[in-house]
């Protein structure tokens, strides 16, 4: 037998690789991909639940130092002002509304239940940051300060801390 004449045999030439496509990517790129998507999803969720519970500590806090007032009349100024700070804070535009008497106590019990079902306590939310010689239970008030603050919701957008 005689060998084959290399000329004669269907050979091609040397041919390169096709180049690397861009799509679709290797493994690792769609695992780094989704690393990245779940590392910035949780990292903006934990800041958006960290600014809503901000008002929440915040006003802990205050209430934590309101119980250590003695004083009616100052007690009953540091609770007003916590109540507007807090009502402001969960809705801003209640800075341009001039809320008293009523109105007020409507908007509070708008925000959370437990402050103003008890109309022995409206004295001491109207008139006593105002008037020294108002009288009020102050344990009264601030059990009631303190159902107020747990009612409060916290899944509110535009949370600014007190």
């Amino acid at each position: 037998m005689t060998p084959p004449d290399p000329n004669a045999l269907p050979l091609r030439d040397i041919h390169l690789p096709l180049p690397i496509a861009w799509w679709p990517p290797a493994p690792g790129w769609w695992l780094a991909a989704s690393l990245l998507i779940a590392v910035s999803l949780g990292w903006v969720l934990g800041r958006r639940w960290h600014r809503r519970r901000a008002l929440r500590r915040a006003a802990w806090a205050a209430f934590v130092e309101l119980r250590g007032i003695d004083h009616p009349h100052r007690l009953a100024m540091a609770v007003a002002l916590l109540l507007r700070r807090v009502s402001q804070a969960l809705d801003p535009t209640l800075a341009q509304l001039p809320l008293h008497d009523a109105a007020w106590l409507a908007r509070l019990s708008q925000l959370a239940p437990g402050l103003t079902e008890d109309p022995t306590l409206h004295p001491a939310l109207l008139r006593a940051p105002y008037d020294p010689r108002t009288t009020y239970d102050q344990a009264a008030l601030l059990r009631a300060l303190e159902r107020w603050l747990r009612a409060l919701p916290l899944g509110l957008e535009g949370v600014r801390s007190v």
